[in-house]
């Protein structure tokens, strides 16, 4: 279940927004102990004409200063509640880091925030993920019996 969604100024080339979507995914699955083929990482490229800094479009910033200390990289990530305050921190300085790596963006200038999800609150295939939790629960204890 676990999500990421990264916004940042288009003009990155896709190599490289492809190595951040693949190094967000696999520190999801270190960090949130969450099976890979239950993550979605996502990256929203916005036209730089489109992104003020400093009351100015990104775009216009930049012929005076670097990409790194104009662009913000946004990361919402969503998870289900009940996660130990130990992986938040872990996945917020983890993913920081592979951003600096891959896209040069000063530290400071990097956000990460977590919503945390009810499981009544999330739906998968129109059905509460509470619902699904229960079932896959029950499944498995079946098949362990």
């Amino acid at each position: 279940m676990p999500v990421a969604h990264i916004n940042v100024l288009q003009g990155h080339t896709k190599e490289t927004l492809k190595k951040v979507i693949h190094d967000v995914s696999m520190a999801m699955a270190d960090i949130l102990s969450a099976p890979k083929d239950r993550l979605e990482v996502w990256v929203t490229e916005i036209d730089p004409d489109l992104w003020g800094v400093e009351g100015e479009p990104a775009s216009e910033v930049m012929k005076t200063k670097p990409r790194g200390q104009v662009e913000m990289p946004y990361v919402e990530m969503v998870l289900m509640e009940g996660r130990p305050l130990e992986q938040h921190h872990k996945i917020i300085t983890t993913v920081t880091d592979i951003l600096v790596q891959h896209l040069g963006t000063d530290r400071g200038r990097i956000r990460v925030h977590i919503a945390n999800c009810k499981p009544d609150n999330w739906g998968i295939g129109g059905t509460a993920a509470a619902i699904l939790r229960k079932a896959e629960i029950e499944a498995r204890a079946k098949a362990g019996a």
